[in-house]
């Protein structure tokens, strides 16, 4: 009677723990795709939420870690970058400790994103490169394969930066191939959305208009399915300005009036600034001097807001790593110090063991020649 009672309380115990951590796990992954989608369209909600998804996953390095990338890349929205390297750094921190490589993967890309956005190119591909090798030395698993196209699209970025256009084209088309296989994810959807805007860019930038107009509108067609905002303003930016080019002036104000109103609820100065900079130009050339007037001093105003945050937080950073810098300067200094008394302890013991064997060796050369001596005079 006993045991089988026994039997049936552990039985309902473990069906129990399981639904639990069935519940417990469902309630993770929901939260952890809210954020992700958040991030583009609501940064200050994805960073509340993210918090929470952090403290719900105590004992789940990879959801922690998840969390405290979308956290981070919510303040990069947000052009707060202390706070990005904040957040992203104690990622790092956990995936090292952890030794999940995908992990590592996944925050080494990030970090390196996040140095290219502060011009900071050199420093970015050492961290894009490491991410890089790991994948060749632990390949991802298959649905983990988009980590690689966001890599490729951050090398995209700054080969733009650096070397144009034309170099940069081969990084954005390998991504979007990556990005196509893995479109199950709102996250890989929204990169999506945006390298194909890159692409409008670049196309634009080398004339080739038509291919523009086609990365612009396919973008948009993958923005609208998880309605990023921000992703279809981009969008309708590169639409405006193709159709300036084409003398289409009115049509263009149109368009960049109902695309800056769209993203009123966005809190995005980079994006504000480019739409309020196209209308002001827009203006001028229909000769609407009023509006030019008064949408360059907008753009103006938050230019200026924006360099100033963004050089506050370039300060921080840069004195956290020449910090960073002198710190491994006075470890490596500390380093040679101990190898140099540690060497020098040892070749003192070698010399007192040399000098306490020759000593050895004469002692006995003297014992014997007194010996010699005592021998002769006897005979």
């Amino acid at each position: 009677m006993f045991p089988t009672f026994f039997n049936t309380f552990l039985l309902l115990t473990t069906l129990t723990s399981a639904t639990l951590f069935g519940q417990q796990q469902a309630t993770l992954d929901s939260l952890k795709k809210e954020v992700s989608v958040l991030v583009y369209n609501n940064p200050e909600l994805a960073i509340e939420k993210g918090f929470k998804l952090y403290n719900l996953s105590k004992d789940n390095a990879s959801y922690q870690i998840s969390a405290l990338l979308s956290i981070a890349n919510g303040y990069a929205i947000l052009k707060e970058h202390d706070e990005v390297f904040k957040y992203a750094l104690k990622a790092d921190s956990i995936a090292e400790k952890n030794e999940n490589y995908t992990d590592q993967v996944r925050v080494l890309g990030f970090i390196g994103g996040q140095y290219r956005r502060l011009k900071l190119s050199g420093r970015a591909l050492r961290y894009l490169d490491e991410a890089y090798n790991l994948t060749v030395k632990h390949p991802l698993p298959d649905s983990l394969e988009f980590i690689q196209g966001n890599i490729l699209v951050v090398k995209g970025l700054i080969k733009k930066d650096d070397l144009g256009c034309e170099y940069a084209l081969p990084y954005f088309t390998d991504a979007v191939k990556v990005f196509e296989r893995n479109t199950d994810r709102k996250s890989v959807i929204a990169n999506l959305a945006i390298t194909l805007n890159n692409i409008g860019d670049c196309f634009i930038e080398l004339e080739r208009f038509s291919e523009a107009k086609q990365s612009f509108d396919e973008a948009i067609t993958y923005a609208l399915k998880i309605n990023a905002i921000k992703n279809i303003a981009s969008s309708k930016l590169g639409l405006a300005k193709l159709l300036s080019i084409e003398s289409k002036y009115e049509a263009a104000i149109e368009n960049l009036e109902t695309t800056l109103n769209s993203i009123k609820n966005v809190n995005d100065a980079a994006i504000n600034i480019k739409i309020l900079k196209a209308l002001s130009e827009n203006y001028k050339i229909i000769g609407n001097n009023e509006k030019f007037n008064s949408y360059t001093k907008m753009y103006l105003e938050e230019e200026q807001k924006l360099l100033e945050q963004e050089k506050k937080s370039l300060n921080k950073v840069t004195e956290e790593m020449s910090s960073e810098n002198l710190e491994k300067r006075i470890n490596q200094k500390n380093k040679y110090t101990y190898t140099f008394l540690i060497c020098g302890l040892i070749l003192f013991i070698i010399i007192v063991l040399i000098l306490r064997n020759i000593l050895q060796k004469r002692t006995k050369i003297a014992k014997s020649k007194d010996k010699i001596q005592k021998s002769t005079k006897k005979g």
